[in-house]
């Protein structure tokens, strides 16, 4: 008996908690969001990558499309990546003709970088292989709560974004 009680205080929660820290982590918004974040970046990069782009260029793309033609380096400072990290994403987009570089007519010492026919066809492949990964992911969720997570993500975004710029940093997740 003297095993019995022992065994029974080591298994004992030593929390007050009664759901035990292990399940307490396997459900905090934290761990689940990362977690969960993990899994869909997989499967978006996939999508991604059956159409020759990685998430990064997919949005350098999806920049050009919604902002228009804009020079180098602002396209690099609104992805808040180094120069030399930009031309390695942009060298294979113009390779495959979905971009265009160009010299800046006002000045010859910057280039203006377009989305090209071809670039914008292949954005909106890409973007209908994402829209279906994410309904894959989602389809456990009605509308009104797909809607109600894309909303409640938005302020967290938001407060996120706000908070790192008081501290002079950017969020990487800002578009």
């Amino acid at each position: 008996m003297i095993v019995s009680s022992t065994l029974t205080e080591m298994a004992a929660p030593r929390t007050p908690d009664a759901r035990g820290l292990l399940e307490e982590r396997a459900t905090s918004e934290g761990l689940l969001l990362a977690l969960l974040g993990q899994y869909a970046m997989r499967r978006l990069r996939a999508a991604h990558a059956e159409h020759k782009l990685s998430p990064r260029q997919f949005h350098l793309l999806g920049l050009l499309h919604d902002r228009g033609a804009m020079t180098q380096r602002a396209l690099g400072s609104l992805m808040d990546v180094d120069p030399s990290i930009l031309v390695t994403l942009l060298n294979p987009l113009e390779a495959d003709g979905y971009v265009s570089r160009d010299r800046d007519p006002a000045d010859r010492r910057r280039h203006v970088v377009s989305l090209t026919p071809a670039g914008d066809r292949q954005l909106g492949r890409a973007a209908q292989a994402q829209r279906d990964v994410e309904d894959e992911l989602f389809s456990s969720l009605t509308d009104a709560q797909r809607n109600q997570l894309r909303a409640l993500l938005l302020v967290v975004r938001e407060r996120l974004t706000l908070e790192a710029s008081a501290a002079g940093a950017r969020v990487p997740i800002e578009t």
